[in-house]
């Protein structure tokens, strides 16, 4: 049975799965990718992090953040790193190239790609209280590319760096090799996959509000979906669609800043929030940060 026949039987059965449940937006996510420059300095560190550790710890996270969102049915490709060719990938984003092959009818395919890690520790001795302290910082820097699979056209690009410090006291006549845990590892591979998969949602969903009560909105995003109490979002009209008039391209919708509202309350499938600037905010207006 080759790669390909096996490939097309796991993913027959995952579509006759999500006809069973409620219909959502269908998303690929591909096995993260880790540059060879990064996967190099893993390599030379002290830490026991490897490149596909670190890939394995993004890819779960990453999987569990965008679930939480409840926007997506989710199709998990690196399951499938063994049976998916480069030609395959190639087929799925060109529809030209589709007979026979289909992921499942995804509509979107996220890929995620590191590609910058530091982890740097600094110590302090202290002579007067006898300790050393020690200081870590991890630092992750991640790509995260949203593309349309029907069209293959990358709706979005974006990249961010995240980092994390600890510290700790010793007396110095414990180890002088004692280590921060790696718990500050897990925290920033944990916030990288909590922002990539906040942007996937802001592309394709972007935040709306749903309905409105006087000076309160409520809004279409609950816990886990980048919403958080106290944050302040600019509301905005969405207009008619901008088309360069020389590729033809739909380049968006037009967008009027109408107002700001305040979230107050999160809930698990909704928000509620108190508006604090008021030029024509209605039910269908879109919020960003």
């Amino acid at each position: 049975m080759n790669s390909l026949f096996r490939l097309l039987l796991l993913l027959g059965g995952w579509a006759a799965t999500l006809t069973a449940v409620a219909q959502r937006e269908t998303i690929a996510v591909a096995a993260v990718k880790v540059t060879p420059a990064v996967a190099t300095k893993l390599s030379n560190v002290r830490k026991t992090l490897s490149a596909e550790q670190m890939a394995q710890s993004l890819m779960d996270q990453f999987n569990n953040s965008i679930q939480t969102t409840r926007k997506f049915q989710v199709v998990v490709r690196s399951d499938l790193k063994d049976l998916i060719t480069d030609d395959d990938k190639a087929r799925a984003l060109n529809p030209d190239k589709q007979k026979g092959f289909n992921l499942a009818d995804t509509k979107y395919l996220t890929v995620l790609t590191v590609d910058d890690y530091d982890d740097q520790t600094q110590r302090l001795e202290q002579k007067i209280s006898n300790t050393t302290l020690t200081k870590r910082t991890v630092r992750l820097s991640l790509i995260t590319k949203i593309y349309e699979t029907a069209s293959g056209k990358l709706l979005e690009s974006t990249s961010k760096s995240i980092s994390s410090t600890d510290a700790q006291q010793t007396l110095n006549e414990a180890s002088n090799d004692a280590e921060i845990t790696d718990a500050l590892i897990r925290t920033v591979v944990k916030d990288s996959a909590d922002w990539a998969a906040t942007q996937v949602v802001d592309v394709i969903f972007p935040v709306k509000i749903i309905a409105k009560t006087d000076k309160t909105v409520t809004v279409n995003r609950g816990e886990g979906s980048g919403v958080v109490a106290d944050q302040v979002l600019r509301v905005f009209a969405v207009g008619k669609e901008l088309i360069d008039p020389d590729t033809q391209e739909v380049l968006g919708k037009e967008e009027v800043e109408i107002g700001k509202v305040r979230i107050t309350d999160v809930l698990p499938k909704f928000s509620k929030a108190s508006i604090l600037e008021d030029r024509g905010i209605a039910e269908g207006a879109i919020l960003r940060k």
